[in-house]
């Protein structure tokens, strides 16, 4: 059995996203939201089927709520079939914009 598969089953059964979930959303965030956007947001955790994002400004977590569905729908698109029902955005409020930025390779 590869172990790919096993990390599927156990994401299943987690009621998580597939692997290819879970890449498109931290390893292509850009390809969801935009480049714009992804400067300013960054997901952080993904709890069932729930996507947390922080925003780097207040004003902007209005706006990505407002997107919800959108964003639900792209996520579809891009990860197959197990995705992201629900988006939980957050303001951060400890880092500020510059700690938004994607890490170092």
């Amino acid at each position: 059995m590869r172990l790919g598969d096993t990390i599927d089953r156990v994401l299943a059964r987690l009621g998580a996203p597939s692997r290819a979930g879970v890449e498109v959303v931290f390893e292509r965030w850009a390809d969801v939201v935009g480049e714009s956007m992804a400067a300013r947001t960054r997901p952080v955790s993904i709890d069932g089927s729930s996507l947390v994002v922080l925003c780097d400004d207040p004003a902007l977590t209005t706006h990505v709520r407002f997107l919800e569905p959108q964003l639900v729908a792209r996520l579809a698109e891009l990860a197959g079939e197990r995705h992201i029902t629900r988006v939980e955005v957050r303001v951060d409020r400890l880092g500020g914009h510059h700690r938004l930025a994607a890490p170092p390779h």
